[in-house]
């Protein structure tokens, strides 16, 4: 309930104890980024059953897919910064221009790219190795090109909600998401003979049926901290610079990172063939469940370290930082072990299909080896997402353009000089090990830095 000016319970919360404020925003972003993974997987459950070449487009597709969303998901992060940073200053009325200004960069950003990904999809579809299954890419990503603005429009929007601290809301909007997809793809793949296409309008209609919630919430009911009016939504070169100043260095990293997937697929298929790609793809998504704590966490550590440089508590970064990071390693080690003895488990659900079988021992033995990096690469995500709240996320692109163009060589390396998918998941774990550890210290780098700059001691 909010108070007679306008703050609400979010807000005080956002602004106060860092262990609860880390606690009330990633146990809700948690589940939205569950909800979202599987989503994500239960596309490729029901898409399983049609067999392995529509898998296959799946796993080609997606990098390109998952490029949009992370655009979408960078400049959500942005404005989540940026927000929260007024909020901290207590500027309520910069945070609602801001969040108008970052509903405005969707519009903006999907003029501009929906059209280049429409023109190359089928040259880009054939490099990136999906020649023999070109029809079925086609179809999977038309209907996801086309909605490049509900994609990245739903990020931002996510964005917007969990600058304000509202990270409940967060999830309430995944769930509705989740359910719509869960609903519309068995009817549209088998009831509507949509096939792969089905899968790809799924997605979109969830996706829109969340942004639909969340305006509701903004502009029908407007009951959110943030107020957007239509001056709002009219261009702001500083606040939409606000908004840029983190978003768009981490909307690069996001693209970075699933761009550099589009390689690591390459060798994998020069390996395996379309089937290890599907398999490769498929189980990376089952261990990157893992990675939802330290998402979530870092997500938490965005808005609440961003909040506390607004109001300028600078002795309290350092300990957040700190904190998130302890619970994110002590939660990833324990599911990694979990997930390492179920691995045979999690492999069975995706390999149902007849045509599945003789690669599923393969692919428990996969996710086993990925588990291993798991409590270190969570580092990325905290390391990040620090990074971010100190406006310094150029730091945090430069180290994911470096890990990536390391996990590119290796795996080029392992597919030359051994040639066995087995080579490829050690060269991927050793990789993100590396970078993990290298995303830590950038990060207390340029902790240290700023902490100096404030004139801040570094003891506790």
């Amino acid at each position: 309930m909010a108070e007679a000016d306008g703050t609400t319970e979010d807000v005080r919360i956002l602004t106060g104890d860092y262990r609860r404020a880390i606690r009330h925003l990633s146990i809700p972003i948690a589940v939205a980024l569950a909800i979202q993974h599987i989503n994500i997987l239960v596309d490729t459950f029901w898409v399983a059953g049609l067999g392995a070449d529509p898998m296959a487009s799946i796993s080609i597709v997606y990098p390109v897919f998952a490029t949009v969303m992370g655009i979408g998901s960078g400049l959500g992060i942005g404005a989540s910064s940026a927000i929260a940073r007024s909020i901290g200053h207590n500027r309520r009325k910069e945070a609602g221009t801001k969040a108008g200004q970052s509903i405005l960069l969707s519009v903006m950003v999907s003029v501009i790219l929906t059209p280049i990904l429409l023109v190359t999809m089928e040259p880009s579809i054939v490099l990136f190795g999906g020649g023999e299954i070109l029809d079925l890419c086609v179809e999977y990503a038309t209907p996801l090109y086309i909605a490049t603005f509900v994609i990245i429009l739903n990020g931002i929007v996510t964005g917007m909600i969990r600058g304000e601290g509202a990270a409940k809301r967060s999830m309430y909007i995944q769930l509705l998401s989740a359910v719509v997809n869960i609903i519309m793809d068995p009817i549209l793949i088998y009831g509507l003979g949509m096939g792969v296409a089905g899968a790809a309008w799924a997605t979109v209609i969830a996706f829109g049926s969340s942004i639909m919630l969340a305006f509701y919430w903004y502009f029908v009911k407007k009951d959110m901290y943030l107020k957007i009016g239509r001056s709002d939504l009219k261009f702001s070169p500083p606040e939409m610079k606000s908004v840029l100043k983190v978003g768009l260095p981490e909307a690069t990293e996001l693209s970075v990172m699933n761009i550099f997937n589009v390689f690591l697929n390459f060798f994998v298929i020069a390996v395996a063939g379309t089937v290890g790609v599907a398999m490769y793809s498929t189980g990376w998504r089952a261990v990157y469940l893992l990675m939802i704590p330290a998402q979530a966490v870092g997500g938490a550590i965005v808005s609440v370290c961003s909040a506390q440089y607004g109001a300028e508590q600078y002795t309290k970064i350092r300990k957040t930082y700190y904190y998130g990071v302890r619970k994110t390693v002590e939660m990833l080690s324990v599911l990694a072990v979990v997930l390492f003895i179920a691995a045979g488990l999690a492999a069975s659900a995706f390999t149902y299909e007849q045509g599945f079988a003789p690669i599923r021992g393969e692919m428990t033995h996969m996710i086993r080896v990925f588990c291993i990096m798991v409590p270190v690469m969570s580092l990325i995500f905290t390391g990040s997402s620090l990074l971010q709240s100190l406006e310094n996320a150029n730091i945090a692109l430069a180290s994911s353009f470096i890990r990536n163009v390391m996990l590119v060589v290796l795996f080029a390396l392992a597919a030359h000089l051994i040639g066995t998918p087995d080579s490829l998941w050690w060269s991927l774990t050793g990789g993100e090990i590396v970078g993990g550890l290298i995303m830590l210290s950038l990060a207390l780098w340029k902790l240290g830095s700023f902490e100096r700059s404030k004139g801040i001691s570094r003891k506790l």
